[in-house]
């Protein structure tokens, strides 16, 4: 063992044997100290398995994740040429195409005053295209265009009109879509080279909207039939996809009957379902079209409107268990940081076992609760009573902290706020009438 990981352990026992000669809450001010030795011990080890780990990061996580990491805010365009004219155009296209993503709405430059494309360019190059060829109009496209946008300001402007953001978290969405061509019957998975599988890719790509195909083997023909995913049966489809991601599932039903295809899908939320048809001779057109309804109603659930009323931002309490490693605590930090609902994050208190972070929203506290709930990365869970303690002595007039214990036996409902009742009889100052509200959750086990 190497001198670094031997020092890092000695810091590690030395806080543990004094942390059990301290009060139960004054440890908490050294745990900063505990994330760097910690944070430094998970390094370590962390380097020594890279060596190891190489081979498999190179050759089979590297190209997982690759499906994943397009910004919202590039868009890839093919022209015919270089000229100012076909350039302007293809700008004025990418920039449809961004505010389509990051509002979450299909028809959004409809409702929206089009501003000039040129104050939301970043920059732009030109790639040529290898063995061009004519598209259905015979236009030959022998470039692609690269662009790069403004994505903060474009969606300041689509706030500052009274619009709806969905920024960059954005839960992996599962796709189960069982398919009927004549007389063969099954359902695509990550594995498949489909042509109807790379035009529901390329549709999601067009929506920014992380995707993931199922293996479809053993395991998940066992928990999911070919009739759950036609007939969009909730609880088995959720079930396989938490094998998958936490975030949502869309369950599709695509038939050929010779004359036209026919489909039917399930786009399945924590709080509800949504249910729609299509029929067309034209399979592209067709999936584009259930592609948007399935990105419009996403849009609904996690585009997050700013709060009307900015000088008095909603303000919460989240109580989070069993955060009992640094991984956690940087996990439930990192995760309620990059929510766009989010505005500040601060950690208030934390110990062995749980974190409690007061948030500043830029939404209002409903649209908050409402997306956490349908992320499904945290889940609501009961309030842990506290212990008694009968050394507490009545705390300076100036000190404004209190002990407090957690009466309500049952976890709420999304929405639902949860208060803390002070423990009089301890000798614990009153909280004041206007105590922030606190929700109680846990990570999710993925």
């Amino acid at each position: 063992m190497c001198y670094c990981t031997r020092s890092v352990r000695y810091c590690l026992h030395k806080f543990s044997f004094h942390r059990r000669q301290m009060l139960p809450n004054q440890w908490f001010y050294l745990y900063p100290s505990v994330l760097a030795y910690k944070s430094l011990s998970f390094l370590l080890k962390a380097m020594m398995r890279s060596v190891l780990l190489m081979p498999f990061l190179l050759y089979g996580g590297m190209a997982a994740y690759a499906a994943h990491v397009a910004s919202l805010y590039d868009i890839d365009i093919l022209v015919a040429d270089e000229s100012s004219a076909v350039r302007e155009q293809a700008f004025q296209q990418g920039l449809d195409e961004v505010f389509i993503r990051i509002s979450g709405d299909s028809i959004v430059m409809d409702k929206l005053k089009r501003p000039l494309p040129s104050r939301y360019i970043k920059q732009f190059s030109y790639d040529p295209v290898q063995n061009p060829v004519p598209d259905a109009q015979g236009v030959i496209h022998t470039h692609r265009l690269n662009i790069q946008y403004n994505g903060s300001l474009m969606e300041k402007y689509l706030l500052d009109n009274g619009f709806p953001v969905w920024g960059e978290h954005r839960p992996d969405l599962v796709i189960w879509l069982a398919v009927r061509d004549g007389t063969n019957e099954y359902v695509l998975k990550d594995s498949d080279q489909s042509q109807l599988k790379t035009v529901v890719d390329e549709a999601l790509t067009r929506r920014g909207i992380p995707e993931r195909w199922p293996l479809y083997d053993t395991k998940d023909r066992t928990a999911l039939t070919i009739a759950d995913i036609r007939g969009g049966f909730k609880d088995p489809i959720i079930k396989a996809s938490r094998r998958y991601s936490r975030g949502p599932s869309l369950a599709g039903s695509l038939i050929w009957n010779g004359k036209e295809w026919q489909s039917s899908w399930s786009l399945l939320l924590e709080n509800g379902n949504r249910h729609w048809s299509l029929v067309g001779g034209d399979y592209n057109v067709l999936l584009n079209k259930a592609i948007d309804q399935a990105a419009d109603a996403l849009g609904v659930v996690f585009a997050i409107t700013n709060a009307a009323n900015k000088q008095r931002l909603a303000t919460i309490q989240l109580h989070i268990q069993d955060v009992d490693t640094v991984e956690k605590y940087q996990r439930v930090e990192s995760y309620l940081s990059d929510l766009s609902s989010v505005t500040r994050v601060r950690p208030l208190k934390v110990d062995s076992q749980n974190v409690i972070f007061e948030l500043i929203l830029r939404s209002t506290e409903a649209d908050f609760l409402n997306l956490i709930h349908n992320d499904a990365e945290l889940i609501q869970v009961k309030e842990k009573k506290a212990e008694v303690k009968t050394d507490i002595k009545p705390a300076p007039e100036n000190n404004q902290l209190t002990d407090v214990k957690i009466t309500a036996d049952e976890p709420g409902k999304p929405g639902e706020k949860v208060t803390e009742v002070p423990v009089a009889e301890q000798g614990g100052v009153q909280p004041a009438a206007n105590q922030l509200p606190l929700y109680h959750y846990k990570l999710s086990n993925q």
